[in-house]
C-alpha cells in the first residue's frame, strides 16, 4: 500500500536526497521510503534487544567487594570459590 505524505526537511538534506536519487537512477520518494524502512527496522531490532535483555535480568545481585575478594585469591592455593548471586 502506498500513500503520500509531506515532510519538511532542511534544503541541504533535500539536495542530498535528490543527488543520491540521481546517482541511483531512483526517484527521491522511493529513496526516502527505503531509507526510512531500513531505519525503522533497525530501531525495531534495537527495541526488541533491549526488551530481551530487560526480561532476562533477575533481582539477584553480587557486590563488587565479594567479587574483588574472590579475584584476589585467583592463582593461590587457597583460591575461594566464585561468589553466588543472592
Amino acid at each position: 500500500m502506498s500513500g503520500s505524505a509531506v515532510l519538511s526537511v532542511p534544503q541541504d538534506l533535500k539536495d542530498r536526497i535528490e543527488q543520491a536519487a540521481r546517482e541511483r537512477n531512483e526517484n527521491p520518494s522511493s529513496l526516502v521510503a527505503t531509507a526510512l524502512d531500513l531505519l525503522l527496522e533497525a530501531e525495531q531490532l534495537q527495541v526488541e534487544e533491549v526488551r530481551r535483555r530487560l526480561a532476562s535480568r533477575s533481582d539477584k545481585t553480587l557486590s563488587q567487594e565479594r567479587v574483588a575478594a574472590w579475584l584476589d585469591t585467583w592463582g593461590l592455593k587457597e583460591e575461594l570459590p566464585p561468589p553466588k548471586c543472592e
